[in-house]
This record gives structure tokens, sequence and C-alpha cells, in this order.
């Protein structure tokens, strides 16, 4: 019954609007500011979503009060940190050809073919 009346309520305001979407919807809230039955159907679908971001936000708040762990490094000793690897030589660049990582392994005679069987199914013109 609890969303029966807030859908009256909607195509009641979609009536009263003449179907415009933007003004039912700003009706209904006002509607709803009044009615702490509306309110309360509208939101009751929202609730858990709702709590769920107010005690993320309460929490990253806290997180940002905390002082930093002695054993952490300050921000400035980060981007210190980032700048010297950044400016040595042994930092990779885009367009760097070096690789640490070994080579990938050669496929199989298998895979190769079944890569090809494939690839020529959505070949354009191909009506399999």
């Amino acid at each position: 019954m609890a969303k029966n009346h807030a859908k009256e309520k909607a195509l009641e305001a979609l009536e009263a609007t003449g179907n415009n979407r933007r003004e039912a919807s700003l009706l209904l809230r006002v509607w709803a500011e009044s009615d702490e039955k509306l309110k309360a159907d509208l939101v009751r679908p929202f609730l858990n979503n709702i709590c769920a971001l107010a005690v993320q936000s309460a929490a990253a708040g806290r997180a940002t009060l905390r002082k930093p762990a002695s054993g952490r490094k300050r921000p400035a000793d980060n981007a210190a940190s980032l700048l010297n690897a950044i400016s040595g030589g042994a930092a990779q660049t885009m367009s760097s050809t070096r690789s640490s990582a070994p080579p990938p392994p050669a496929s199989s005679a298998r895979h190769r073919q079944a890569v090809t069987l494939l690839a020529s199914a959505f070949k354009p013109g191909n009506k399999s």
C-alpha cells in the first residue's frame, strides 16, 4: 500500500502539471515536505544506501582527522621520493623499449590454429 500511495501522488502530480515531469517532481517534493507518510514512502527504497553513505562519509572524515602514524612518510617525503624516481635514469618512459619482464611464452600450434579459426569466423562477408 505504501508504494501505491507514492505512485498515486506521483500520478496526481503529473496530472496537475499537464504531464510535465520536471514540474511534477517539484510538486511531489513540496507535497512530501508537508506529508510525512508520502516522504517516508518515497525515501524507504533508498534508506539503506543513504545510511551507508552517511557512515562512509563519517568514516572518511574521521580518517582525515587522525594523526599520521609515526612510521609513515609525510606527503612531502612522498613527493621528494617520487621526484627522485622520475628524474633518475632508471625510470622508464612511455616510449621506453627497456623491459625487465621476460617475454611471454610462445603459443602452441593448437592455440594458433584456434585463434586463426576464431578470427576467420568474424571476417566481413563470412556467413557461417
